[in-house]
């Protein structure tokens, strides 16, 4: 129970963390990584509000340009007596490696907080396991580790106050996302505390040996063998004694707050026969366990300070009556024998204690850890023959362990809920709001847990919240629901959603007043509900917010009806209290934006309604019974119903190797309303294709017969005659956004409800699916003509209008039948590569693009080995090729084509030859060795074209420097940059492309810098082709410079304006292709080509594509809260920072159009 009631505040853990690295901190250096990102900016935003660290001082804050960066800046800053603070977590804390060798080595005062995060092995996860604390354990780190938000509060402060006392650094980690963005009600440390336990005189000792001509040394020596050894020995004195301080700071803690810890804690009865020893949130879970079954003579160990692991730590927490341990390790070692804290567990009690030792795998990758899964543990701990290496809470025939039906060991008091919402549908947001509204206004405690699939917006997200009389130590998923929440109608028929649903328990759907619910719902969804004597009730939220000028943003509405019905506050007292939090959480948006959601609230409890079934009839139900699938269609399947769990380790592919074109089977269905086609308004200039992000409207050439019924116009043009022209949606994939609708010169689409085309629209998209592509009749080097030929980039995952995709299917509608495609880390892996759905498919030949990722830092060496790969292995097939044709082991037709084929080896003029030869190949007779090598890298023998993408935090900061490298080394490879201004992916924080007065993370008073120009150092080479483009203003440009750079002989670099929904749009994505066009006239953006080729032909190698604008930032400041949000919060900075952006703009033009008068 927590101590001081008054002082209990809701938040996550990130956020009670962040608050005591601020308050102890003196500097702070940064780079955004999920899930550790929201602590760094926090301490930014509470720079700006004025907050002071415990000395009255504020933090001092630097974004570095990647995690290796700002590793090396904390060894800086520590060496010179700062007291510093980092936040990390994953590959970032891999990059922090060989600085944190240092820092140990050099005894410096660094705290570095770690949100515990899986490693990218064959595919990459953003959740939780221990693999990349593990990694750092031989950095000589002191490690500190705690169990939940209460603990990584407190142990953050004990980790610096710690630091501060000894002089030596703490990695202090919890659990990415399990604790990091778990909301929960914690006590608050007063800044009065800590200064009673800030050792000052270790500061000062902190000081004195600080780096500094006033008092010199130096650090960093070479030193020879002789004295190696004795240097590596030596620190093991200085961290031997470091648990004695922590065990020291933490009883002092405890004196202060009531809350005690020790290094290792022990949790159970003297006379235990059994232990759990274990790391992290999942401690809670098995706590829970012990405390509700008492006497069942099993223990748990609790391990905080895990580096320096001390064995007489462990010795003194286990009861000498343990006759056996489980180690329950959050990572597999897949070459070792055994995972990490199993063999420290080991090696502590080897010879010491009569004791067997087991132990089992748990929860990698965030898989839920529950108190079914601690029951099986616990079962299997006390067999007289238990397994050993087991795993519990995945199917593994060879490993698991069985599970029964899900629990929990929570009071029958505690409310439990569960929301299933749509990604940017604002549920996520308005239930951390309601949590911490009923923490601060009642005396309950309160939980909150939020899940995500890979989708940044319209993708499933659920909310777990609890609430209750005393604190909730449950990390997790509600299991026994007395509120579970439809957010949006398509879930219903695909999701099993209320598994978890309570007897007696309440359900609401946001669903059209007029809804058949015999048809709506699926058998066994009704019969369920009958069963459980379910109260239904049903609202159309999604009709309230268009009606409300507020469009598929139904938070409000549905979190009204929550405080209506789920009896956790009083309406007439949460009403008001909603409105008020409403008024602070959309500040930044304007008053209309506030009255708008105020105004949601007071309709919502007008239109509620209870469904009042048929219970008998419902009973009566049989379920239905769903095809029982087996291999990668098992998979996808599961996936689409959100029942990956289920998948066994037998069945799970390898995702490394993702089949092309599956994310065709996904059928989302998550618009609510899609565009409608006009043909008699339509002019056939397929704009709408062209920009459309997802692939799902196309333009279709179709013959008479092909036709099927179907309305179709005349197709325009001399190379179409006699074929039939007709604009196709797929509705089911289509993500409403309505850029084509707003793009289209015509107005030939409206946008409907989906329930419209829903039925027709399926058959039509067969039969246009079933037609033959004609683009080989046109010429597709025009926006029209382009649209003609197959998109090889389709149904792909981006937020609704999102500006990324839409240039890199134009790419593939180019050149995607020999493309490579190497790809940074980001926004484009999320939406492009999300196991098991590749939304890059193949043409009819089965030829696609070839996509690939690394890492965020590597990409462009990455691609730059692809690109060396490919030519080695094409350049060895060139004397192969010669020595057959001098051998005459080919002749005739084959002989033929390979000389034809040696003329034009590096164009694409070769891809027609190749597949004539590829036949013939085939055909040549086996037995020589020249004919296996040919046969074995034919694959190769057509031109190969390598590009390199990525956002722009991998393109202007993390992987400038091999970027540069790659553009520098003259090699025929090609870069589009996906060019948001911000870190799009990890939530918007400010890179070196943000633009000066943009308020994003990192830069909460507005961006201070100008923007760099990455293009203008690019030109400096004079041998690269470099082109800044916005497909959206200009599709034509844009479709010139991608043209320009594959044909280019040499190093080609597209910069591609992208809005984001970061940016705030506030007319929403769907209107930027105006939007952008109006960035253009007022001179935000800016559009040129350079083209070394036109220098040698006497041409200023510049082409300036944008005429000289108004230079009037007004539609910019008004049109998205990135800029806008400065002049509301802080207008004294928009008055300095609007006009020093409107001096870059002016500055750059003039500097490219100056460029454009010059031969160079």
């Amino acid at each position: 129970m927590l101590r001081n009631f008054g002082k209990r505040v809701p938040g996550d853990g990130n956020t009670a963390a962040a608050s005591m690295a601020y308050a102890l901190s003196e500097a702070s250096f940064i780079y955004p990584i999920t899930p550790a990102t929201t602590m760094g900016e926090l301490v930014d935003a509470w720079i700006a509000q004025g907050k002071k660290n415990v000395w009255g001082n504020p933090v001092h804050l630097q974004m570095m340009q990647s995690e290796a960066g700002a590793c090396a800046a904390v060894h800086g800053a520590t060496s010179a007596g700062t007291l510093t603070a980092t936040f990390t977590a994953s590959q970032g804390l891999l990059l922090m490696i060989p600085d944190l060798y240092k820092i140990a080595g050099e005894y410096c005062p660094a705290v570095v907080h770690v949100t515990a995060r899986s490693l990218a092995l064959g595919g990459l996860s953003i959740y939780n396991d221990h693999g990349d604390v593990y990694c750092a354990r031989s950095t000589n780190m002191p490690m500190l580790c705690s169990n939940g938000v209460q603990e990584a509060h407190d142990l953050a402060a004990i980790a610096h106050l710690t630091t501060i006392k000894t002089g030596l650094p703490i990695l202090h980690f919890f659990d990415g996302f399990r604790t990091s963005h778990e909301i929960n009600t914690y006590e608050e440390i007063d800044y009065d505390v800590l200064r009673k336990l800030v050792d000052e005189q270790g500061i000062a000792k902190i000081r004195a040996r600080s780096l500094n001509p006033e008092h010199p040394c130096i650090r960093g020596t070479i030193v020879g063998p002789e004295y190696v050894w004795q240097g590596v020995e030596k620190p093991i004195r200085v961290y031997g004694t470091l648990d004695q301080e922590v065990e020291s700071m933490m009883d002092r803690f405890g004196q202060l707050t009531g809350r005690h810890y020790k290094p290792v804690q022990y949790v159970g009865s003297p006379d235990d026969e059994y232990a759990i020893v274990m790391l992290g949130s999942g401690n809670d879970t098995v706590e829970e366990y012990i405390r509700s079954h008492p006497g069942c003579k099993i223990g748990l160990v609790k391990i905080h300070l895990y580096r320096p692991f001390k064995a007489d730590r462990i010795l003194q927490a286990l009861p000498v009556s343990v006759k056996r341990v489980c180690v329950m390790d959050k990572i597999r070692d897949i070459t070792g024998v055994r995972e990490p804290l199993y063999f420290d567990v080991c090696a502590a009690l080897q010879n010491k204690r009569n004791c067997e030792i087991i132990g089992g795998r748990y929860g990698i990758g965030s898989k839920d850890f529950a108190p079914q899964h601690v029951e099986s543990v616990m079962k299997n701990i006390v067999q007289p023959i238990p397994k050993d290496g087991f795993t519990v809470g995945i199917p593994n025939p060879e490993t698991e362990l069985p599970v029964g039906p899900p629990k929990d060991h929570l009071p029958s008091s505690t409310k439990q809920c569960l929301f299933w919402g749509l990604g940017a549908d604002g549920t996520v947001g308005a239930n951390k709001e309601a949590i911490k509204l009923i923490v601060t206004n009642t005396k309950l405690y309160g939980q909150a847990y939020f899940a995500y699939d890979a989708h940044k917006s319209g993708g499933l997200t659920t909310s777990h919240l609890r609430f209750g009389e005393s604190p909730i130590d449950a990390p997790y998923y509600v299991q026994q629901a007395d509120y579970i929440a439809c957010h949006n109608p398509a879930y219903l028929q695909k999701f099993d959603m209320i598994s978890a649903l309570k007897q007696n328990g309440i359900v609401v759907l946001n669903i059209a007043d007029d809804t058949n619910f015999d048809e709506a719902l699926p058998a066994s969804m009704r019969r369920r509900l009958a069963e459980l004597n379910a109260k239904v009730y049903y609202i159309d939220a999604t009709a309230i917010s268009y009606k409300l000028g507020i469009p598929g943003r139904i938070n409000m509405i549905m979190q009204t009806v929550f405080f209506g019905l789920a009896g956790v506050m009083p309406p007439e007292k949460c009403i008001p209290l909603l409105k008020q939090s409403i008024a602070k959480q959309y500040a930044r948006k304007g008053k209309d934006v506030i009255t708008k959601n105020q105004a949601a609230v007071d309709s919502a409890l007008e239109g509620i309604h209870e469904l009042n079934y048929d219970r008998q009839k419902w009973l009566s139900l049989t379920p239905e019974v769903k095809p029982q699938l087996t291999g990668f269609d098992k998979i996808i399947q599961h996936s689409i119903e959100n029942r990956g769990e289920e998948i066994s380790v037998d069945e799970i592919t390898d995702y490394t190797y993702v089949p092309a074109g599956t994310s065709k089977y996904e059928k989302r269905g998550i618009a609510v309303k899609v565009p409608k086609w006009d043909e008699k308004k339509c002019v056939q200039c397929n704009t709408c294709s062209f920009l459309c992000p997802h692939g799902v409207i196309r333009p279709y050439l179709l013959t008479d017969s092909e036709t099927q019924g179907l309305i179709t116009i005349k197709a325009k043009g001399k190379e179409l005659k006699g074929l039939n022209f007709r604009i196709q949606i797929s509705p089911m994939d289509c993500t409403g956004c309505s850029v084509c609708a707003n793009a289209c010169p015509a107005k030939a689409l409206s946008m409907v409800q989906i329930s419209q085309l829903m039925e027709s629209e399926k058959r039509n998209v067969e039969i246009c699916n079933a037609a033959t592509i004609k683009g080989h009749l046109v010429n597709p080097k025009t926006v029209r003509n382009s649209q003609f030929q197959q998109p090889l980039l389709e149904f792909n995952g981006a937020c609704p209008g999102c500006g990324e995709p839409a240039i890199l299917k134009l790419l593939t509608q180019l050149y995607g039948d020999q493309l490579f495609i190497a790809a940074a880390t980001g926004c484009d892996l999320v939406w492009g590569a999300t196991y098991p759905f590749n939304p890059w498919t193949t043409n009819d030949k089965g030829h696609g693009p070839a996509w690939a990722n690394s890492l965020f830092e590597d990409n462009a060496e990455f691609g730059f080995g692809i690109y060396h790969g490919v030519q080695a292995r094409r350049r060895q097939l060139i004397p192969v090729i010669n020595r057959l044709l001098e051998s005459n082991k080919v002749s005739g037709e084959c002989a033929t084509l390979f000389r034809q084929l040696l003329e034009v080896y590096e164009s694409k003029d070769s891809h027609p030859i190749v597949e004539k030869l590829h036949p013939l190949i085939k055909a040549l007779p086996d037995g020589d060795d020249d004919i296996l090598r040919l046969k074995s890298n034919a694959d190769v023998l057509a031109f190969k074209s390598v590009w390199l993408m990525g956002g722009d935090g991998w393109a202007y900061d993390i992987g400038y420097g091999g970027l540069d490298h790659v553009l520098a080394s003259g090699h025929n490879i090609k870069v589009v940059v996906l060019d948001t201004e911000v870190y799009s992916n990890t939530g918007g924080q400010c890179s070196k492309a943000t633009q000066r007065a943009a308020v994003a993370n990192f830069a909460a008073a507005g961006y201070a810098k100008c923007k760099k120009d990455l293009g203008a150092i690019a030109i400096t080479y004079k041998n690269i082709y470099v082109a800044n483009t916005c497909l959206l203003a200009d599709p034509n440009q844009g479709l010139k410079a991608l043209i320009e750079a594959e044909e280019y002989d040499g190093p080609a670099l597209i910069i591609n304006y992208t809005p984001c929904i970061n940016h705030g749009v506030k007319k929403g994505l769907g209107s930027t292709p105006s939007h952008c066009k109006d960035l253009l006239k007022a001179g935000y953006l800016i559009l040129y080509r350079y083209d070394p080729r036109r220098v040698a032909q006497g041409k200023p190698g510049l082409q300036l594509d944008s005429k000289e604008p108004k230079y009037d930032l007004a539609p910019l400041v008004k049109a998205e809260n990135r800029f806008s949000a400065l002049a509301d919060i802080y207008p004294s900075e928009a008055k300095v920072k609007y006009p020093e952006l409107l001096d870059d703009l002016q500055r750059r033009y003039n500097y490219y159009a100056q460029m454009a008068k010059i031969i160079q």
